[in-house]
């Protein structure tokens, strides 16, 4: 397939595949990405659903595992390189597409400051600063987006107060993202191009928090300096969120300029 001067990439927590495939290939079919990166797909080689992906013209790249987590790539073209990590956990999905470096994760949530799984969270940020070394010694520059379940600061909440001493705004972890975005001297593309209040990506179900734009923004796309000048656009599709059986997150997408394209101004 021949690279197109523009590729539009998309990152969406879709909280199961198969629960929301409708939404999935009507996505696909509306929008027409090149390279969608999921999260919370909940499923593994034998529940993904590859035939309906193919059916939307889509090949798919997956680390899954049965009933939680799980990441994974669509794409109209194949996916080279493909790596995982960290863990036993299906929480990271690394690949080439159109001679660039993605790298999808889902981080723990951590349930709850000072418990088990937020120091799991803690420890699991450091390991992907070690996979993010290793990809940028083998291709210098790559791409990160995924649901990171970090708030990076409280532009990025509705109601900070609410969420003071809450897991998506931990302090300890927004520090280790912080130290992420400096290492690697990442941009945080959505916030390039949409910069301001207001903009979040996850609504909490329970809570009809989508109706009152109650919104914390977690879910990010990430680009280290010389793909980061290549970025000429980004959203929040917020269409996404509404409707029939919708997943708890909206998808992000950003528009990156080719090497077969002119860089980004």
């Amino acid at each position: 397939m021949e690279t197109p001067s523009t590729i539009k990439v998309v990152t969406w927590n879709v909280n199961s595949a198969r629960a929301r495939l409708e939404r999935i290939k009507d996505f696909l079919r509306r929008h027409s990405p090149d390279v969608v990166c999921l999260q919370e797909i909940k499923s593994t080689d034998k529940t993904f659903p590859f035939e309906a992906v193919a059916q939307a013209g889509y090949r798919a790249a997956i680390y899954g595992q049965p009933a939680y987590n799980g990441v994974a790539f669509l794409s109209r073209t194949e996916a080279d390189n493909v790596e995982t990590g960290l863990d036993d956990q299906a929480r990271v999905i690394a690949a080439s597409f159109f001679g660039i470096r993605f790298v999808c994760v889902y981080v723990p949530n951590g349930q709850r400051i000072g418990s088990d799984k937020h120091a799991y969270k803690l420890q699991w940020l450091d390991g992907l600063g070690d996979f993010l070394q290793f990809q940028a010694d083998i291709y210098g520059e790559f791409v990160v987006t995924g649901d990171f379940n970090v708030a990076p600061n409280d532009l990025d909440v509705a109601h900070p107060d609410e969420w003071d001493g809450k897991i998506l705004c931990d302090p300890a972890a927004r520090d280790k993202l912080s130290s992420l975005v400096e290492r690697f001297r990442l941009t945080d593309v959505l916030r390039k191009h949409a910069g301001g209040a207001g903009v979040y990506t996850w609504w909490d179900y329970r809570t009809r928090a989508f109706q009152w734009n109650d919104g914390v923004r977690i879910d990010h796309i990430y680009a280290t300096p010389g793909l980061a000048d290549r970025t000429a656009q980004a959203w929040v599709d917020l269409d996404e969120r509404d409707g029939k059986l919708p997943s708890d997150h909206a998808p992000v997408f950003a528009r990156l300029v080719t090497l077969n394209g002119h860089p980004a101004r």
